[in-house]
């Protein structure tokens, strides 16, 4: 079994990130806007904010109350816009559900938007613009496989998972290297008999340990992208323990995708900085 370490990857790139963020006139200042108490979503906040400061980008981290108003969030969102200090706007996701999720994403100016999840990028990333920002764990599965020189061409790629944040970008970025890409979710049947099938098969469906040995066979390329907190710890959306010696590669949780999906993000500020 090979281990897909994404710490390995986000070490190997993290040298020409710091020569790209380098030779920037003017280094961007990042914004994080948290919505609530997520222990998920702090995870991946410590790690935004700590990769930043290894770069030397200022990460802003701006916390609201469960109970605010969404007029409040996005008056702020505007005047981050306005800044021309900042220079990305992501709001953690999940938020609470009473609140807008599409109207303050879509408040963010598309030029700060560099989680990519506003209609404008969204639209200019689909549609194949290469000037669009990639979402960043589209991105960071990308570079995982780039890194330990997975082809996708012609491959079967089966994605578990229909989020607009992660199973529909990294399956559209699997169809743009001319994967045949199959996406299942809450309501496929015989989900087991369909990942079997796969030569490559991602998992971000937000379920602890979903996939077992009875869902994998041997050969297969599994990444899990899934991030849960558990008595135990984390965990990811595979059953680690029960698949990785049935498969040819998995990535572990924690240490596979999510250092990446936080690599990406800087890419895509710096990217969106240099545009």
């Amino acid at each position: 079994m090979i281990l897909l370490s994404g710490i390995q990857v986000r070490e190997a790139l993290k040298k020409q990130l710091k020569e790209a963020t380098s030779l920037l006139v003017v280094l961007p200042k990042l914004v994080i806007l948290q919505i609530g108490n997520n222990k998920e979503s702090d995870i991946y906040i410590r790690q935004k904010k700590k990769f930043g400061q290894e770069l030397g980008i200022i990460v802003e981290h701006k916390v609201y109350e469960e109970n605010t108003k969404e007029g409040e969030i996005v008056a702020e969102i505007e005047s981050y816009n306005k800044d021309e200090k900042i220079g990305g706007i992501i709001v953690q996701l999940p938020i609470p559900k009473h609140l807008n999720c599409s109207k303050i994403l879509n408040s963010i100016d598309f030029k700060k938007d560099v989680d990519g999840l506003g209609v404008v990028q969204t639209g200019l990333f689909y549609s194949g613009d290469s000037k669009a920002i990639t979402p960043a764990t589209a991105r960071g599965v990308i570079s995982l496989f780039d890194f330990y020189n997975i082809d996708l061409d012609s491959k079967h790629v089966v994605v578990i998972g229909r989020s607009n944040l992660v199973g529909r970008p990294v399956a559209q970025m699997c169809l743009k290297r001319n994967a045949t890409v199959t996406v299942c979710h809450s309501h496929t049947k015989n989900l087991d008999t369909i990942t079997k099938t796969a030569d490559i098969l991602i998992v971000a469906c937000g379920v602890p340990r979903l996939i077992g040995s009875p869902y994998v066979r041997e050969g297969q390329v599994v990444i899990d992208v899934g991030i849960n907190k558990i008595e135990e710890g984390i965990c990811g959306d595979v059953d680690f323990d029960k698949v990785k010696d049935v498969v040819y590669a998995i990535s572990p949780v924690p240490g596979g995708v999510g250092p990446l999906t936080v690599m990406s993000l800087f890419q895509n500020l710096i990217d969106s900085q240099k545009k």
